[in-house]
């Protein structure tokens, strides 16, 4: 089986595209053009590694195949269509298949190409649904002017979480606490977050559970958590497996926080 290429976490104003394609050659023409055009991009070869991408970040466009090994195209729609809806990412499909009538609206996908590929007027389509990665980099630069990157870290430790706030501060982000679970999913609802540090063992509910939890909630999975604990191990590796971005064991050293901060949030 071929392998695919995973993206690192694209670099600041640059519009993130996910290349869903099991054939090599045809993956690898999609990701120069784009990368070519100013886009960062991921690839994966079936629906599996796309869900796997969608769980880690969070890309502008989806580039989908419908005849894919494992996980077909159709598949990944049905088990993906709440957090694309939730998280507002289109889909382009490019398929040998012709998306002819209203079957590419009923698929819940925006554009539709049939390969041979038309190249200008795939690009044209790419920056009209996932817009202009140099225009984004101009603009992303006058934002973070004056935006901080917002942190929530949920610690019922009132000093580690003292230490941990005043560590962020100082390093030029937004940090918000919680001291539960509870506390935390009442912050998020109100103003979502750009990452969590999470640490595992709290009143009441864990951590674990709200990793369970956010696996099946679109919106809460869009959002990077990193967590921070003093577990075991093997929990810690338990609590990658349900879906955290990473983790750091505790006691930590404050610039391994801030090297890994700086690779979810720019």
């Amino acid at each position: 089986m071929p392998s695919s290429r995973p993206a690192p976490h694209p670099a600041p104003g640059l519009r993130h595209v996910l290349v869903v394609e099991d054939d090599s050659p045809i993956r690898a023409m999609l990701a120069d053009l784009l990368q070519d055009a100013g886009y960062a991009v991921a690839e994966a070869i079936n629906g599996f590694e796309a869900l796997k991408h969608l769980r880690e970040q969070r890309p502008d466009l989806i580039v989908l195949d419908l005849m894919l090994p494992g996980m077909s195209g159709w598949q990944f729609l049905e088990r993906s269509h709440l957090q694309l809806e939730a998280a507002n990412i289109p889909v382009l499909v490019l398929s040998a298949i012709s998306g002819r009538g209203d079957y590419p609206a009923t698929l819940g996908v925006a554009a539709w190409f049939t390969k041979p590929l038309d190249v200008p007027q795939f690009l044209a389509a790419v920056e009209q649904l996932a817009g202009s990665s140099r225009t984004l980099a101009r603009q992303g630069a006058t934002l973070r002017s004056h935006r901080r990157p917002r942190v929530l870290v949920v610690e019922d430790e009132a000093i580690i979480r003292t230490l941990i706030t005043e560590h962020l501060e100082d390093a030029g982000y937004a940090a918000q606490t919680a001291s539960s679970i509870e506390e935390a999913t009442t912050l998020i609802a109100g103003e979502r977050p750009d990452l969590v540090l999470l640490d595992l063992m709290l009143p009441g509910t864990s951590g674990w559970s709200f990793l369970r939890h956010r696996r099946d909630d679109p919106s809460l999975a869009a959002i990077p958590v990193l967590v921070v604990s003093a577990a075991a191990r093997e929990r810690l590796h338990e609590a990658k497996e349900l879906g955290a971005d990473g983790f750091l064991s505790k006691p930590f050293d404050p610039d391994v926080l801030s090297a890994l901060l700086s690779s979810f949030v720019s």
